[in-house]
C-alpha cells in the first residue's frame, strides 16, 4: 500500500503537471469506485492538489474537491497527451506500456488532451467527490500539529506494541509497514515492546526517527519494491527500496551491528528488526 511519501510524491507530480487545466469529462469503467455526480467538476478548472495521510484530493474552482486512495494497488498515471499514451516504463499487472490498460478503472480528461489514469487491481481504492476534501482520521506526521506533544499522547497509557500503535492511522496518519519498520530501527525500539514501557528520551528519538524516516522516504520518491505497483505517474519508479534499513532486511546483516536480521508477524504484518541493537 502507497504510504505517506508515496501519495506526496504524486501529489507533487500532480501539482507541477495539472494545476491550471479544465477537467474535460470523466470515464468511469468501474462504477463502484466513483462517488458523486462527475458533471459538476466537468469544465470546472483545478486549482490545488491536496494531501492527508494517503489521501490524495483534487482541488477544483466551484470549492468541490475529488478525493482519492489508492489502498493497496492503485495507481495514478498521467500522459500529456491521450491520443499517444505511452509510458516509458510497462505497467506493473497492466503489462504494457500503453493506457488505458486491463486494471484501468477511472480517466480523467483535461481540456489540453492529457489525461490520467487511475489503475486499481484489486478494486479496493477509489474516488469521492465532496464539498469537504476527504482526511485522515488521525494527525498526518508532516503537518505542524504532529508535535512531540502530541506524539507522545498518542502513544501514552497503552501496553499494545509501538509498531501497531505508530501505524494506526487513526493516531497518526500516512506511516504503513515501510517506515514504521525503518523509523524503529533507527531509533533502537524493538517494533514489539509496549509504549508504556517507553523512557521519555526514546519517544524523543522515536519521534524524530519517524519525522526523519519520512523525509527519507521523500527524497528518494518513496519505495517501489517487491510488486512494484507504486509508481509516480510518469512511471517512473521510487527508490526508496534502495535504502531499508528494516523493511524486508531479514536474513541480511544489521546495517548498525552486523547480527543478522530478524523477521516476524505483528499485528498482522511482516516485522523486520534487529535482536541485538533494538531493545
Amino acid at each position: 500500500m502507497p504510504e505517506l511519501p508515496e501519495v506526496e510524491s504524486i501529489r507533487m507530480y500532480l501539482s507541477a503537471n495539472i494545476v491550471g487545466k479544465t477537467l474535460q469529462g470523466v470515464e468511469i469503467l468501474e462504477k463502484k469506485m466513483f462517488f458523486g455526480d462527475p458533471k459538476k467538476i466537468t469544465g470546472k478548472k483545478i486549482i490545488a492538489i491536496l494531501r492527508s495521510g494517503k489521501v490524495l484530493t483534487i482541488q477544483f474552482e466551484n470549492k468541490l474537491y475529488l478525493s482519492t486512495h489508492l489502498k493497496l494497488s492503485g495507481q495514478i498515471l498521467y500522459s500529456p497527451d491521450k491520443n499517444k499514451p505511452i509510458f516509458k516504463n510497462t505497467i506493473p499487472r497492466a503489462n504494457t506500456n500503453k493506457m488505458p490498460g486491463k486494471t484501468t478503472r477511472i480517466i480523467l480528461n483535461f481540456d489540453d488532451d492529457s489525461v490520467i489514469y487511475f489503475n486499481d487491481l484489486r478494486k479496493f481504492g477509489w474516488m469521492k467527490l465532496s464539498d469537504k476534501p476527504a482526511h485522515a482520521k488521525g494527525t498526518d506526521v508532516l503537518s505542524k500539529d504532529f508535535t512531540f506533544k502530541y506524539f507522545e499522547k498518542a502513544i501514552a497509557k497503552t501496553a499494545r506494541p509501538i509498531k501497531v500503535v505508530i501505524m494506526d492511522q487513526e493516531r497518526m496518519a500516512g506511516i504503513g509497514n515501510i517506515y514504521a519498520n525503518d523509523a524503529l530501527w533507527l531509533a533502537k525500539i524493538h517494533p514489539a515492546r509496549k509504549c508504556n514501557t517507553l523512557t521519555l528520551q526514546e519517544k524523543k528519538i522515536l519521534y524524530r526517527s519517524i519525522l526523519d524516516t519520512i523525509k527519507e522516504g521523500l527524497k528518494y520518491k518513496g519505495s517501489s519494491a517487491h510488486d512494484e505497483l507504486y509508481l509516480l505517474p510518469d512511471s517512473s519508479k521510487g527508490s526508496y527500496q534502495n535504502h531499508f534499513k528494516a523493511y524486508h532486511q531479514h536474513g541480511t546483516p544489521c546495517k548498525r551491528c552486523k547480527t543478522i536480521m530478524k523477521r516476524m508477524e505483528l499485528g498482522g504484518r511482516g516485522t523486520f528488526f534487529c535482536p541485538h541493537c533494538q531493545k
